[in-house]
């Protein structure tokens, strides 16, 4: 995975959604990486490929420190969506993040 957000990011992502485990989980060098990502201005978001469930905010993750966004209730199908829509009008985590609390 790490792999795949470096070139992700090299190629212009603007966002990434990380379709984890559990409450939207990767390993160490995964989350390493996404954290350079959003380093770079990338908006990463936590979902989780389970079937049922929440990902919530630092649960697990500091999401705060990492500057990840949760993605709530959305799978990463739906989170990919939201982010796509979102970020054609909004970059500021913060307000990234209540759109996904909202939708």
């Amino acid at each position: 995975m790490r792999e795949s957000i470096r070139i992700a990011v090299s190629n212009g992502a603007r966002g990434i959604v990380i379709a984890g485990v559990g409450n939207g989980n990767m390993n160490k060098t995964a989350v390493e990486a996404a954290a350079r990502a959003v380093k770079r201005g990338v908006a990463v978001v936590r979902s989780s490929r389970v079937t049922t469930g929440t990902v919530g905010r630092n649960v697990e993750l500091n999401d705060d420190e990492l500057g990840f966004i949760a993605s709530d209730e959305l799978n990463p199908q739906k989170a990919r969506i939201l982010l796509s829509l979102a970020l054609l009008r909004q970059r500021e985590p913060k307000a990234l993040q209540q759109l996904f609390y909202t939708y």
